[in-house]
């Protein structure tokens, strides 16, 4: 009689009963598949995929017109405002 590891016999039962066993790895998520730190609304992720940046990584640069600027006036300034105040609640928590 052969020894058989118990993680091997463990695979061969689990097969012969058919459930699949996905081999676990440790690869790296990249950006797009980390979760989200804060909920976004249907308008964040627009201008997100529209212009193919990080909200939180341009909606802190310059002012309030600056930002609106970059994103072609397609949002306006009170809405910068609040989703700054969204970000900075995610990240750093209630004032």
């Amino acid at each position: 009689m052969t020894r058989t590891s118990l993680a091997k016999l463990r695979r061969e039962i689990l097969k012969r009963k058919g459930i699949a066993t996905e081999p676990k790895t440790k690869r790296l998520l990249t950006q797009a598949e980390l979760p989200d730190l804060y909920s976004k609304t249907s308008k964040m992720r627009y201008i997100e995929l529209k212009y193919k940046i990080h909200l939180e990584d341009v909606i802190f640069l310059g002012s309030l017109t600056d930002v609106c600027g970059y994103f072609r006036w397609e949002v306006d300034r009170s809405t910068i405002s609040r989703w700054r105040k969204h970000i900075e609640e995610a990240f750093y928590g209630s004032k």
